[in-house]
């Protein structure tokens, strides 16, 4: 995959008997622009992806030596090419026990022979439409890097106020490239799962019970809502990293905008059977960017509530203290340990948590709060026991700050 604005895939074609290939190939042609390359057994195709990249492979499961479900396995396990997607063709119907084999050996769809053009055809725009936003948003994070890039070279040239050695402009450097990568990383899974779980409905939803099906679409809702969240975190992190964002400090009420938060997380709460109470007093004004504001509260309570068992309970409480305004989000959830906490805030630690019902985290949200919280001449800390619960404390002013 080259990294030009012009996206056109590399498509690996994978069956032991050439007229299959042949038939493949034309009707792709036909309806795609798209770089095809031809293996005819599992051996051939290793050593493809070894040679070069490859977006989307089709692959017959019966062939002589390594049959298909082997070879996906073996792509699978290897880091390079762990995320390509694989479509299964075959002769047989796809029973339950083989579409769970499938699944088993990394592949994303199951597809029968004789191929039914329209079907081979919607898949693949549905495969290479998810391909090419991967590619634009790798595009997007590598333009955003030189940006960055350029930046720090600039304020070293000028001899800002920014007095980095050559090795901390390199740490720093470095630091970004990692934390893009995780976020590529966790970007690509959730919609693997939504591909996945929404192909399963397609082609049987009639084979599972309602039950069934309502589990696989709440699956889908949560995955989208909390990918939404992370895009959300990710494009406001992005400009505050360019200087794109806006920044305006007014002095307004805290409960105006801490009640309409409150009411938008009751709803996630809820659904796990959390008590969300709220302790913010009308008579209590601050000082700050209004929608940064808006953003931090948010994230915190969102963590409160991934990080909280059912049954469970979260404050959010402030209170005057001189002319600054302190606002805390405690919760009863399951703690921080001691080793995550020394993690938390620092943008080249891999830290990936988990919620108590499985919800995925890279600690974004509590970077983005952090240079929020800073950017209004504020400060942000965490009290936490393992088992006991977490306290994430903000100050910011009450008033316009004379040194600002």
């Amino acid at each position: 995959m080259t990294m030009e604005a012009n996206f056109i895939p590399d498509i690996l074609i994978v069956d032991d008997i050439k007229h299959n290939i042949f038939t493949l190939r034309t009707l792709i042609e036909a309806h795609f622009e798209a770089n095809l390359i031809e293996a005819t057994s599992g051996e051939q195709v290793l050593h493809i992806i070894n040679e070069r990249s490859v977006d989307l492979i089709l692959m017959d499961v019966m062939m002589p030596g390594m049959d298909g479900f082997e070879t996906a396995r073996l792509i699978k396990n290897r880091p390079k090419t762990s995320s390509i997607p694989i479509i299964f063709i075959s002769a047989y119907d796809p029973t339950q026990k083989l579409l769970e084999k499938g699944i088993a050996a990394g592949g994303y769809d199951y597809l029968t022979k004789p191929i039914d053009d329209n079907q081979l055809v919607y898949r693949l725009k549905m495969y290479l439409r998810f391909i090419k936003h991967e590619f634009m948003m790798n595009l997007h994070l590598r333009e955003l890097n030189m940006k960055l890039i350029e930046e720090i070279e600039e304020r070293k040239a000028t001899e800002l106020n920014l007095q980095l050695s050559q090795m901390e402009l390199k740490s720093a450097n470095s630091s970004k490239d990692k934390f893009f990568s995780i976020i590529a990383h966790d970007l690509k899974n959730p919609f693997n799962g939504i591909i996945g779980l929404s192909t399963l409905l397609i082609d049987d939803f009639d084979s599972f019970p309602v039950e069934e099906q309502k589990v696989f679409i709440q699956d889908i809702k949560t995955t989208a809502e909390n990918t939404f969240r992370l895009l959300q975190n990710l494009l406001e992190w992005s400009q505050t990293q360019t200087g794109k964002i806006h920044f305006e400090q007014t002095l307004f009420n805290l409960s105006t905008i801490t009640k309409e938060i409150v009411d938008l997380v009751k709803t996630s709460a809820s659904n796990k059977n959390i008590v969300l109470g709220s302790a913010i007093s009308p008579e209590i004004q601050v000082y700050a960017d209004k929608n940064m504001i808006n953003t931090v509260i948010r994230n915190l309570l969102l963590n409160a509530v991934k990080f909280t068992r059912s049954g469970g309970r979260i404050v959010l409480a402030a209170r005057n203290i001189g002319n600054m305004v302190e606002i805390s989000v405690s919760d009863s959830g399951i703690g921080i340990s001691p080793e995550n906490m020394k993690k938390l805030f620092c943008i080249d630690c891999n830290v990936v948590s988990y919620g108590t019902e499985g919800e995925q985290g890279t600690g974004l949200g509590l970077i983005l709060c952090k240079e929020f919280i800073e950017k209004n001449s504020g400060t942000i800390r965490v009290e936490s026991e393992v088992g006991v619960g977490s306290t994430f404390t903000i100050t910011i002013p009450e008033t316009a700050q004379i040194n600002q």
